[in-house]
């Protein structure tokens, strides 16, 4: 999309959260029925984008990179201050325990389309502020090795076995994500100690950032509970369970099956636009800062996400993100649809579960 206010959707998500909230009934489930069960069939009447060209690119302005820039942090600030409201309402708040869920469901949703995804952009930006931001939406949901393990591990060694977030064929997202989950820390961490050691410096030291992070989140819990109460802090654990799920499964449909081959010399081959799925539906990329221009992200880490591009040549999706991670979800349809998928492809599909 060439508008830059266009990807401040995530504000309507926000505002979708919270009017059902006070609405109140089955306005307590809103955003799962916007996004599940309204966007899906849209997503697909909508169509495909390929913009943008390599011309429209470069005509990009500097002052519109700015607007760019500022849709995405608005977003995550966004992000963080519904899940601060969240946290007050649920202690304010009486609740039936139909209510509590939805609105748990609800901030778990919008943290994993929207928080997480904005904290995705952010760690590729390496800038101190937006790496901040970055850490702090993802220490909401226990992921404070993320950013460390996604750009020093998942990118390193996406297509192979040796990457836990890489979904192999025929392994479900219930137990891709268990995997990943644990994977992901274990990756994390490894990174971190060895950048530690090469400089010299304890593991356990204020030095390691994901250390860091992982104090705060035994702040954050603490500090919800003394202050706003176990209500609160059951809201807290479980939209992080819920936002972790949805990441899991995006993490999932990215790269399924999909494998980087070796040569005859036993060396892999570069990564390229063969190794991830792609998906240019146009609300998908819209509501996720082209999260579905997956295969040009792993082509170029570095490009920001409104200069993502389409290839035609590159795995497609026959679907957007919320349509995938709802037929994720039913491991029997997905495998009927997206093993046909890999079977066309053929030399870069297959890597078994």
């Amino acid at each position: 999309m060439r508008y830059p206010l266009a990807y401040t959707v995530s504000i309507v998500f926000a505002a979708v959260v919270v009017g059902g909230f006070y609405l109140g009934g089955v306005g307590y489930f809103a955003l799962p029925i916007v996004t599940y069960i309204l966007i899906p069939p849209i997503d697909a009447l909508c169509g495909l984008s390929r913009w943008p060209s390599e011309k429209r690119i470069a005509e990009i302005t500097p002052a519109a990179e700015w607007q760019y820039r500022n849709a995405l942090v608005l977003s995550g600030l966004v992000s963080m201050a519904l899940l601060g409201w969240a946290l007050w309402a649920a202690s304010h708040t009486p609740l039936l325990w139909w209510q509590f869920a939805g609105l748990a469901l609800s901030i778990g949703m919008n943290a994993g389309m929207t928080g997480i995804v904005v904290a995705h952009e952010l760690v590729h930006r390496k800038e101190p502020l937006t790496d901040a931001l970055a850490s702090l939406i993802m220490s909401t949901i226990g992921y404070a090795h993320y950013p460390v393990e996604h750009v020093y591990s998942h990118h390193a060694k996406v297509g192979t076995v040796e990457d836990p977030v890489t979904a192999r064929r025929s392994e479900s997202v219930y137990a891709f994500a268990v995997r990943s989950c644990f994977g992901g820390l274990k990756a994390g961490w490894e990174i971190e100690a060895a950048r530690l050691r090469r400089a010299g410096k304890p593991v356990f030291s204020p030095s390691n950032r994901i250390l860091r992070w992982q104090v705060f989140i035994a702040l954050l819990v603490a500090s919800v509970t003394l202050i706003l109460g176990p209500p609160s802090l059951l809201l807290l654990a479980v939209q992080a369970l819920v936002a972790v799920f949805i990441f899991e499964s995006v993490n999932y449909i990215e790269h399924y099956g999909l494998v980087r081959k070796a040569g005859a010399d036993g060396r892999l081959e570069r990564i390229g636009i063969q190794h991830s799925w792609n998906s240019s539906h146009i609300l998908t990329n819209v509501g996720l800062f082209n999260a579905g221009r997956h295969a040009d992200h792993h082509l170029e880490p570095r490009r920001p996400y409104y200069k993502l591009r389409h290839y035609d040549d590159a795995p497609q999706l026959p679907y957007g993100y919320p349509g995938m991670i709802l037929i994720a979800a039913l491991p029997p349809l997905w495998f009927h649809i997206m093993d046909r998928e890999i079977d066309r492809l053929g030399a870069h599909a297959g890597m078994a579960g």
